[in-house]
């Protein structure tokens, strides 16, 4: 079987308290884009096995991909064989787009798929949340608000064509300094969620663009002024919208053109490890996931 593990973006991402559990409380709303890895899954007697040709990839236990695997098999003793995992890598490592979590939900589905589980949505996005706080939005994908950890998913429905063109830079952002500073910052100024929602259901891009915002901003931007420089040529290029998503290291800029898109991704790559502009999904089907970005 293979599956395509599309990547997420976060359109507005406040950070609340820190809870007991040493997780944050966040609001924020994820939308699929279409830069997607690939997985290829191949049942067998055997352990479960990882393939990838990155070198920066973790292994063992640290990949969430063998951790996904193993919290189904534990889950299900006697109904999951072994797996033999090929993952074929394009979503940026560290980037803030969810591709290790991405991969945990393709492992979740495809276990589910391979073994004739028959489970709910519910039931995977429960199992997805004891993996990652992005993995329960992932298993379907398409919108959705994200509260709690980003493990109580609200879907919402999507009405625009937007289209994202995703930059990279040559700068790593580690999520755990990236909370660290936050909890040293005063609280967030940002309105709720549902202030955002209720202007993004207008479904016009134009009319929601100027609330697109990420709590995260606040302490990358002054540490790396090269990352706020890249969202200023977003603006400067045209977009109606740009932003950090989850805590960086890529940024985000929106447009409802795609010929612009293009444009602005052509621009932006001399600064960029990697830019790419790729249109908004309703979901994680292979069809939207594959060959859907513009280079």
């Amino acid at each position: 079987m293979d599956v395509w593990a599309t990547a997420k973006i976060n359109l507005f991402l406040k950070v609340l308290d820190r809870r007991p559990d040493g997780y944050h409380t966040i609001e924020t709303v994820y939308q699929s884009v279409g830069l997607a890895d690939r997985l290829q899954f191949q049942v067998t007697d055997e352990e479960i096995t990882l393939q990838c040709r990155h070198g920066d990839l973790p292994g063992g236990r640290d990949n969430l991909i063998v951790r996904a695997a193993d919290l189904m098999k534990r889950t299900f003793p006697g109904q999951i064989g072994g797996l033999d995992i090929t993952l074929e890598k394009r979503i940026p490592i560290g980037s803030g787009l969810g591709g290790g979590s991405a991969d945990a939900a393709a492992t979740v589905r495809a276990s589910n798929e391979l073994f004739h589980l028959g489970l709910s949505a519910d039931r995977l996005r429960q199992l997805g949340a004891q993996i990652g706080m992005d993995v329960a939005f992932l298993i379907e994908g398409g919108r959705a608000i994200g509260r709690d950890r980003g493990d109580r998913i609200e879907v919402l429905k999507i009405h625009d064509t937007t289209w994202a063109v995703i930059a990279v830079p040559p700068v790593a952002i580690s999520t755990r300094w990236a909370y660290e500073q936050l909890d040293r910052q005063s609280p967030s100024e940002l309105p709720a969620v549902e202030v955002f929602v209720e202007r993004l259901g207008s479904g016009r891009l134009e009319q929601w663009a100027g609330l697109c915002a990420n709590d995260f901003e606040r302490v990358v931007f002054p540490t790396c002024p090269e990352i706020k420089a890249l969202r200023d040529r977003f603006l400067r290029a045209g977009c109606l919208a740009a932003f950090l998503t989850g805590s960086g290291s890529a940024v985000v800029g929106l447009t409802d053109d795609r010929e612009r898109a293009a444009r602005v991704a052509r621009e932006l790559s001399p600064f960029c490890r990697m830019t790419e502009a790729v249109p908004f999904l309703t979901g994680v089907s292979p069809e939207q996931g594959a060959g859907s970005g513009l280079n």
